[in-house]
């Protein structure tokens, strides 16, 4: 598998497809390790149309950030496309792949296992699999958001923030 460099495309809503969970468990193979776990979490993993981002949790054991950041660029995953970065102590890395023709966009979370943000990421994945109308909820939000002509990806992801705000204060509550 190669990692491509990644482009900023604009916002627009792709259906849902099983070849996302099977690009996800090629890329999991791809990037895990003995000590980095890989978890497939987002949209494209809960079976909700969206972006078509797939979205890793890159998931390194206590003081192991620097190392799980240099797998991954080893890799050839690229700094992150972004105005507003995530924090040094947070990272994300982008790229892209070519499966079955096509290609895929792929952020990787680099975030530390077991941390609150890696049982939130889990736990709302679950929920929304548990969950159809949920996701039918989400689908529709997402679509409501794209209609309205917002593309730029930072202002979609800030746009259908509430909704998955909300969903982890029903979790966490």
């Amino acid at each position: 598998m190669e990692i491509l460099p990644y482009e900023i495309i604009k916002a627009e809503f792709k259906p849902w497809t099983e070849t996302y969970l099977a690009v996800a468990q090629a890329l999991i193979r791809f990037i895990e390790t003995d000590e980095i776990e890989v978890m497939h979490f987002g949209s494209t993993s809960a079976k909700v149309g969206g972006k078509g981002i797939i979205d890793l949790s890159v998931l390194y054991p206590e003081s192991q950030l620097q190392a799980a950041v240099k797998h991954l660029k080893t890799l050839g995953f690229q700094e992150q496309a972004s105005a507003k970065p995530f924090p040094p102590e947070r990272p994300r890395k982008d790229g892209a792949v070519l499966f079955e023709g096509r290609k895929y966009l792929i952020h990787a979370h680099v975030i530390q296992k077991h941390s609150e943000e890696h049982q939130r990421q889990r736990a709302y994945r679950d929920y929304l699999l548990a969950n159809p109308q949920v996701r039918m909820d989400y689908e529709r939000q997402k679509k409501a958001i794209l209609s309205e002509g917002v593309t730029d990806q930072e202002a979609y992801v800030k746009r259908k923030a509430p909704f998955v705000k909300a969903v982890l204060n029903d979790l966490s509550g």
